[in-house]
């Protein structure tokens, strides 16, 4: 009975195994070697660079570009497997100065990967783009403007979410902060909220622009509830600080509740630690302070796994 259910059990696993293959769209080969995904697009019907770009954007993946010395050889590869090839030797690939900036870059926004030749003088005054001999992997500059007919290359690679370090289920990732937050609905003074944090290996969330402040006001339920958060004054009449060692004025993000609550008021000596919250006259997060005593909801952080 036992050999049955371990015959079972192993059977389960390579059947799950089996169905973990490397799959993006039925038109696109994955190539373990560059463990990214790739696709030939050869239509000859008059593409320029820039409707090669979005066709990629289209199928949600960008314009190849090699981005090692030996990526190219993908595209010889692909064209190899194409039956009827009509006589073309170049295709676009995704780097450009299309902005008109006098530097290249690649459409993921990085600087080139390796060096380019220099802009002809036909070119002068006009936006360039890059084509690539698919025999040899060599790049030739061209107007992006130019009703080209080349073919291109599609690529995909799979976006692998880093994981947050915690079975928490509480915790989610954002992509935009590279972080992991949780809210915490039951209320606690502020050390004891610091110290939950710390116990599920984060730390009171430290807003420090922009993007961390959309995200912790998504997360809040409640408008005008004040929720604590990673900063508070040190020192009697001092100056704010957060749990990262920055003083609170430095850091990138800072929006006073405007009520008088920040601090510097006399009658407010006491409030010597940091909240958040959001106003319905407001869609911004505005920051605030609260008796440290006074038990409050609060917003931990953490940073994922690579």
């Amino acid at each position: 009975m036992l050999l049955k259910v371990l015959v079972f059990v192993i059977g389960l696993a390579i059947a799950a195994a089996s169905r973990c293959e490397h799959f993006y769209r039925k038109d696109y080969t994955y190539i373990d070697q560059f463990d990214a995904f790739y696709k030939l697009h050869w239509d000859l019907s008059g593409q320029t660079w820039g409707s090669a770009f979005l066709a990629c954007d289209d199928e949600g993946a960008t314009l190849f570009y090699p981005k090692t010395t030996n990526e190219w050889t993908v595209v010889k590869d692909l064209v190899a497997l194409v039956k009827h090839k009509p006589n073309v030797t170049e295709i676009f690939v995704g780097i450009h100065d299309e902005f008109g900036l006098g530097e290249f870059m690649t459409v993921d926004g990085m600087s080139t990967p390796s060096p380019l030749p220099d802009k002809d003088q036909d070119l002068e005054g006009q936006s360039a783009c890059v084509v690539m001999e698919i025999d040899t992997g060599t790049y030739r500059l061209e107007a992006c403007e130019t009703d080209s007919i080349k073919p291109y290359v599609c690529k995909k690679v799979e976006e692998v979410i880093p994981a947050c370090p915690t079975i928490d289920r509480g915790y989610n990732y954002d992509k935009k902060t590279k972080k992991c937050y949780k809210l915490n609905q039951r209320k606690k003074p502020w050390t004891e909220a610091m110290q939950t944090c710390f116990m599920e290996g984060g730390i009171l969330a430290v807003v420090t622009n922009t993007d961390e402040a959309d995200i912790v006001f998504q997360r809040l339920p409640e408008y005008e509830e004040e929720y604590f958060v990673g900063f508070r004054r040190l020192f009697p009449n001092g100056d704010f600080y957060t749990v990262k060692g920055q003083q609170f004025d430095n850091t990138f993000y800072k929006r006073w509740r405007n009520n008088g609550n920040n601090g510097n008021d006399e009658n407010e000596s006491n409030n010597d630690c940091g909240t958040v919250s959001k106003r319905y006259d407001y869609r911004d997060l505005f920051t605030g302070t609260r008796n440290c005593l006074q038990p409050a909801a609060f917003v931990c952080e953490m940073v994922p796994k690579n």
